[in-house]
């Protein structure tokens, strides 16, 4: 099953060859099948290229602003914040690159906070999503939220 999705990857892609690694039988741990879509390599005119399935985040801000004191709180979350590798994890998925510019509810009333995420990854690239307490969006955006709260610098 695993061979036949690299092998439908590789053909969507236009790409001649995927290693042989991928193929082996030895990767059949689940262990070794959630690390080895991250080490994908095809071969393209005899060449290596390498196919990564998310990019790093180098940094994220968090802006919350609103509830019933009305007040406005920034989290940042890069490399050196202890416990943000996660958080920078969860932002450098194409998960999260995928969410729209913005979740916000029909009805904007009421004491919620509003929050404010812009992620920068490696090469400079940024995304900024923004929603409101109570509102349905994708549970990656929650998630980053909670964790960019739980773990960066306050300021």
């Amino acid at each position: 099953m695993k061979l036949r999705m690299i092998a439908a990857f590789a053909a969507v892609c236009s790409v001649a060859t995927v290693t042989p690694a991928l193929a082996s039988p030895a990767l059949a741990s689940p262990a070794r099948e959630a690390t080895s879509a991250r080490e994908a390599t095809a071969v393209t005119a005899g060449k290596p290229v390498s196919y990564p399935f998310s990019s790093s985040a180098t940094r994220i801000v968090l802006e919350r602003t609103g509830g019933f004191a009305g007040t406005s709180v920034s989290y940042v979350v890069d490399r050196s914040t202890a416990g943000g590798r996660e958080p920078l994890r969860l932002a450098g998925s194409n998960d999260f690159r995928r969410l729209r510019g913005s979740y916000l509810p029909a009805n904007a009333c009421c004491d919620r906070y509003a929050y404010r995420v812009t992620v920068t990854w490696r090469g400079g690239q940024r995304k900024t999503v923004s929603t409101v307490q109570g509102t349905a969006a994708p549970s990656i955006l929650w998630t980053v939220i909670q964790r960019t709260q739980q773990v960066g610098a306050q300021s």
